[in-house]
């Protein structure tokens, strides 16, 4: 059983993908509208912008995710014990509880990993994030410190029509609001909110990851094989990564009006080569 781990995946998006995989459906169709998306959840608790789409999505291919109560340890214990063998679960825990992470009574992170349910009321667990496979974590410690648990199951496929031309002429319908719409929030850091630059930093991370996963789904499109890194090639990756890093420091500095016209002028150019690139994809579909 291998598991699938590649830039653009916080741990808890690539424990939920692995597990949707390890149920048999093909992950990689989950990404096909990710470069489009702009409408995010802002998680509060890990202060991190998570995809709406993903979710949306696996349901789609017949992935159910179902978030079991853990407000207080009974309400776990109670959960887990109603679980039949093999089935799959992605755990919210401290990281300081986890035997296999650097922080192992270190440090206290928040950590996703996957774990199965196996006979005798045993967990074997999985975490697509270090690489590790066949580890094993007590039954009362995932009671006393697992904060989050998702059941993940198949369920019935649905019928998706969206295709990666359809994605390509959303972004040419989208695109130009998209960018007047952040033009006009992130020239605002540099009159007296410039601390929204952070925000708006973990943003525009949240929009690279999507771009590295919709680049994934096309390394795997057989139309696009071989052909993927004309289209985004690591240029384009660095340019979205000076922007971000851009909003970082705009957010620190109370005199940021030439980073922040700076920061714009990347912005601009890449909204114009991402509309480039949509146009190629549609001649080349």
């Amino acid at each position: 059983m291998s598991l699938i781990y590649f830039q653009g995946l916080n741990c808890y998006s690539s424990s939920i993908l692995n597990a949707a995989a390890f149920t048999g459906v093909d992950y990689r169709n989950v990404f096909v509208n990710l470069w489009s998306e702009t409408d995010f959840t802002y998680d509060q608790i890990h202060h991190l912008y998570l995809s709406r789409r993903i979710p949306v999505n696996l349901e789609v291919l017949g992935v159910k995710l179902e978030f079991l109560n853990c407000c207080s340890l009974k309400e776990v214990e109670k959960n887990l014990s109603q679980l039949s063998d093999g089935q799959w679960l992605v755990i919210g825990m401290d990281a300081f509880f986890i035997p296999w992470t650097p922080y192992y009574q270190t440090l206290h992170s928040f950590h996703y990993f996957i774990a199965r349910k196996e006979k005798k009321d045993g967990f074997s667990c999985f975490d697509p994030t270090y690489d590790r496979k066949n580890l094993e974590i007590a039954r009362e410690d995932m009671i006393s410190h697992a904060v989050d648990i998702c059941r993940v199951y198949k369920t019935s496929e649905k019928r998706s029509h969206i295709s990666s031309r359809q994605e390509a002429q959303e972004i040419l319908y989208s695109h130009p609001k998209m960018q007047e719409s952040l033009l006009v929030q992130i020239r605002e850091c540099a009159y007296g909110k410039h601390k929204n630059g952070e925000l708006l930093a973990k943003y525009i991370d949240a929009l690279i990851n999507n771009r590295y996963l919709y680049f994934h789904y096309l390394q795997n499109m057989p139309l696009y094989r071989g052909k993927y890194d004309q289209y985004f090639p690591k240029e384009f990756f660095l340019k979205w990564t000076t922007v971000k890093y851009g909003l970082y420091k705009a957010s620190i500095r109370q005199n940021n009006q030439e980073l922040i016209q700076e920061v714009c002028g990347h912005f601009r150019e890449l909204i114009g080569e991402e509309m480039d690139i949509a146009r190629k994809l549609l001649m080349q579909s």
